[in-house]
């Protein structure tokens, strides 16, 4: 069984600082990958919590609400958050077992409506984006923000905000309507790609879906 010590006590706010705690547990398991912080195995922490031996082979199969308490109350200072570089939203995301070991990604518990707080990040670089949120407003990306690259599977809303990142490098895009919109000339979106372009940043959007599999992508 864990050691308690690994085992912080918990705040008392539920996503504190965050306005989702599925977005939380996002950034929990940035700080999992980046090994700022150790919540041993799946099966430790949730013998920690409960106080008992766990079987997950036979409790996995469904979330632990205690688990799930105690991590959207884990402590977050402010000199870990400062340490995040890259926001990853994956539905492969490691953080995601602890809660429901078995989880097959079928379910929406864990998807993210909003990314209120992601301020207390100050310092992330890179978005990966493929997946738990349904569209992100670029707008609440900028500066302060020194986003270098974006890598998105899922819709980006406010385009020409891309203009107003001073240190972007990158932007690879999977999405049929921007896709569609870069792909038709004359169109806003297209306009911004093509400005990013001559800044020298590097452009890729693919469509997702298509009747033509052998339409280009646009770059």
């Amino acid at each position: 069984m864990a050691t308690a010590s690994r085992y912080p006590a918990p705040g008392d706010m539920s996503g504190a600082p965050f306005g989702d705690p599925n977005l939380k547990l996002a950034i929990l398991s940035s700080l999992i990958d980046k090994q700022l912080i150790d919540l041993g195995t799946p099966q430790q922490l949730a013998e920690h919590v409960l106080g008992r031996p766990v079987d997950l082979e036979n409790e996995g199969y469904k979330p632990i609400p205690a688990v799930r308490a105690y991590l959207d109350r884990y402590p977050l200072s402010t000199d870990l958050l400062s340490q995040i570089d890259e926001l990853v939203l994956d539905g492969g995301s490691s953080i995601y077992r602890y809660v429901w070991f078995f989880w097959d990604g079928e379910d929406n518990i864990f998807d993210i409506n909003s990314l209120a707080g992601i301020t207390h990040c100050p310092n992330i670089k890179s978005l990966d984006l493929t997946s738990m949120i349904g569209t992100v407003d670029l707008r609440d990306l900028l500066p302060p923000f020194k986003i270098e690259t974006i890598n998105a599977g899922i819709a980006l809303e406010n385009i020409p905000a891309l203009l107003d990142m001073p240190s972007l490098r990158s932007v690879r895009v999977l999405d049929d309507q921007l896709y569609a919109d870069v792909t038709t000339p004359g169109h806003p979106n297209r306009q911004v790609m093509e400005v990013l372009k001559a800044r020298g940043i590097s452009v890729w959007v693919h469509w997702v879906s298509s009747y033509d599999e052998n339409r280009a992508a646009y770059q």
